[in-house]
């Protein structure tokens, strides 16, 4: 056998290199997602509403306060007299109030007082008390003189009045009407109506002095 020359073999073709491709596929932007204006307006309305009920409920339980305690430390009349013809009255009635706020965190804003004093449910005479403002745990002294001038009194009332002044003590009666709000820290609830009703006064018309006075506890209620 006769060997092969190698170079009278035929050349070997070889393939160009591929170029490789470098560009990758790019990821598609998402389009962007936008709040339905509908959704926002809800969310919106139930954060409001939790944040509003969130403050109902801090104010009930802070702005429940306990009640004021009144009473009526002293009281005397002067110049006390009723017509014999025309059952009219003239006197001076001095009275000593204390009101008691137990509260430790609220105080209470009296916006308008009246002080009346009757006799059996038909009031003689009345007074205005200036607004004033009462600190927590506060105990706030009123004195105060009601005037009754030339007021008509009934039959009934006039002959137990008379009675009673020929015994020398006569039984009255004190009536609060208040307009008052509470306040804690940022908090203050509405304007409420504060009512206390004193009974019965026992007032001696032979002195003119405070002194002796058996205290009377008042009825409160707001």
């Amino acid at each position: 056998m006769v060997p092969q020359n190698p170079a009278h073999q035929p050349p070997r073709r070889t393939l160009p290199p591929q170029p490789q491709s470098h560009s990758q596929p790019r990821p598609q932007a998402l389009p962007g997602r936008r709040m339905n204006p509908v959704l926002c307006i809800i969310v919106a309305l139930v954060l409001l509403g939790l944040l509003v009920g969130l403050a109902i409920l801090i104010t009930y339980l802070t702005l429940r306060p306990k009640r004021l305690i009144y009473t009526v430390e002293a009281a005397s009349v002067q110049e006390f007299a009723i017509g014999n013809k025309d059952d009219h009255i003239n006197a001076k009635f001095s009275y000593v109030i204390k009101s008691y706020n137990p509260e430790k965190h609220v105080s209470v804003r009296y916006h308008s007082m009246r002080i009346s004093t009757a006799h059996h449910n038909q009031s003689v005479a009345h007074r205005e008390i200036s607004p004033f403002k009462q600190r927590s745990k506060n105990e706030t002294r009123i004195e105060t003189q009601l005037v009754s001038h030339n007021v008509a009194l009934s039959k009934f009332n006039a002959k137990d009045l008379r009675a009673e002044k020929t015994k020398g003590i006569i039984e009255m009666e004190v009536y609060i009407t208040a307009k008052v709000s509470y306040k804690t820290w940022i908090f203050r609830s509405r304007r409420r109506t504060l009512k206390a009703v004193c009974t019965p006064i026992m007032i001696n018309v032979t002195a003119s002095s405070l002194d002796g006075f058996q205290r009377v506890l008042c009825r409160t209620r707001l």
